[in-house]
């Protein structure tokens, strides 16, 4: 590539960060970042004779839990469900990877709410917002999934592995276990026995999530009271699949 096409495909990047992410959030891409390089595209450093470390493996600064505009609402009076923007956060995804980077993250992920039909939305309207994301601020590993409306359980991160399918599979998780997704609402969605059935699914898969628990003891009344999580259920899902 000449020097010419170089400035060129910058100036476009620019352009399309402006669009995307608004002005405030360019400036902060332009400026200068904690850390640098592609996150994604480095390679594990090799072993380096170290105890404990015999896959090169090293830890690095991330988080799972990242709302953008598609945490939004949903308008239940027309079937199917509208959806509106920006309800709970109110930033483009390019906007959260952009200050991801600033902060010194490597990587960070999409966790927005779930809702009516809104498996339809993540496919549709947020994963090419990700893909394009992805493009314009390649040094931030940015993964898939949602917080997902556990069944019987409060939110939990669903994390899909970066592949091919990954939106594929994010719509059948969400739009099969989801319990929110369901429209009209499925009382049957809200069961624990759904939630085992849904771990048990996923174990199956050959690209295999990770599941996390939010803010488990938030709906507990008192010190030594279980609200809507209780360690049975965590210990029912984790024998059900140890592995997601």
């Amino acid at each position: 590539m000449s020097e010419r096409e170089d400035q060129e495909r910058s100036r476009v990047s620019r352009r399309q960060l402006v669009k995307y992410a608004g002005v405030g959030a360019t400036l902060a891409a332009a400026s200068p970042m904690v850390g640098g390089g592609t996150a994604w595209a480095r390679e594990d450093n090799k072993h380096d004779g170290k105890s404990g470390d015999l896959r090169g493996r090293e830890w690095r600064a991330g988080d799972h839990h990242v709302h953008s505009e598609y945490s939004g609402e949903f308008d239940t009076s027309t079937n199917p469900p509208k959806f509106i923007k920006g309800a709970d956060a109110v930033y483009p995804i390019v906007t959260n990877a952009i200050m991801a980077k600033n902060f010194g993250l490597t990587w960070a992920m999409c966790t927005d709410h779930g809702g009516p039909n809104h498996s339809k939305v993540n496919l549709e309207q947020a994963y090419p917002d990700l893909l394009r994301s992805r493009r314009l601020v390649p040094e931030v590993l940015q993964f898939w999934g949602m917080e997902f409306d556990a069944p019987a359980l409060d939110h939990h991160t669903l994390m899909i592995p970066r592949h091919d399918d990954e939106a594929k599979m994010l719509y059948d998780l969400e739009s099969r276990f989801a319990t929110r997704d369901a429209f009209p609402s499925d009382p049957g969605r809200n069961t624990e026995a759904k939630m085992v059935e849904f771990l048990k699914y996923a174990k199956d898969l050959r690209q295999k999530p990770l599941v996390i628990a939010h803010h488990a003891s938030r709906s507990a009344t008192g010190l030594g009271v279980w609200g809507q999580d209780t360690p049975s259920e965590f210990r029912n899902g984790n024998n059900a699949a140890p592995d997601i």
